[in-house]
């Protein structure tokens, strides 16, 4: 799940929505999968203005299970993340013959993304250390155009280095980002580089400037397979409306 936005409390509305509402219906429709999932990702922004209490109004509508890794994004407070949230952040998550890592791309006071040096070194180190694992990242901003003008300027602006980095591994299976509140998928060389849609509302695709789409809440499912493809799709709020896509990126 990416782009909650929440506020202080469950009375709080954002471009025309409740975005504790719908939120919640995103949880009722994920409801009948929880059980048998291993991961519940959230990449970024999970509070609309970085308020403490739009962390504690997240974790009181989260289920008990599955565990939870989560991101900051720019519209989040990573120090009152770290403070209020009980499950802390995690670098890695190891699942199997997979490894999650999760990069943190928010600048504060800064839309657009950017991964520190310090990120950079780090993924390094991870990569090597995890070599014989299929790896996908997670990361709030993408790193590739989304086909959106405005929002491709806010993408991770050192995205060459983190480019650079990948080509360098055999096994990267995939990104994942939030940030652009669309169901989005580029091949970046290679990578799959996949984007989601917000658990709110939705920016409209291939818009040169800001405009909203009348797409429900939404969220990205992940199956994560022994042979290092990957199977993934988007699932709407309001039914059966979803898209899968398969990649097999073989050693």
């Amino acid at each position: 799940m990416t782009d909650c936005h929440l506020g202080q409390d469950d009375q709080f509305v954002l471009a025309g929505i409740n975005t504790a509402e719908s939120l919640k219906a995103v949880m009722s429709r994920l409801h009948g999968e929880l059980a048998d999932c291993d991961l519940l990702t959230i990449t970024g922004d999970i509070a609309a203005d970085g308020e403490a209490g739009a962390y504690r109004l997240f974790e009181q509508m989260l289920p008990t299970i599955p565990p939870l890794a989560w991101l900051p994004g720019n519209h989040d407070n990573f120090d009152a993340m770290q403070q209020v949230m009980r499950q802390p952040f995690q670098r890695v998550v190891q699942l199997g013959r997979w490894v999650a890592i999760f990069l943190v791309s928010a600048v504060p006071g800064q839309v657009a993304g950017k991964l520190a040096a310090s990120e950079l070194t780090l993924l390094e180190k991870l990569l090597a250390e995890y070599r014989n694992h299929h790896v996908v990242l997670f990361v709030h901003h993408p790193p590739t155009s989304v086909d959106c003008r405005w929002l491709d300027k806010q993408r991770i602006e050192n995205h060459s280095s983190l480019h650079h980095l990948l080509q360098q591994a055999d096994n990267i299976r995939g990104v994942f980002s939030g940030h652009v509140h669309q169901n989005y998928l580029s091949d970046w060389d290679g990578v799959p580089v996949y984007s989601a849609p917000s658990t709110c509302f939705q920016f409209a695709p291939a818009s040169d400037d800001f405009e909203l789409c009348r797409q429900p809440p939404g969220y990205r499912w992940i199956n994560l397979h022994e042979d290092g493809c990957i199977e993934t799709g988007v699932k709407f709020i309001d039914g059966n409306n979803w898209q899968a896509d398969r990649h097999c990126m073989g050693y």
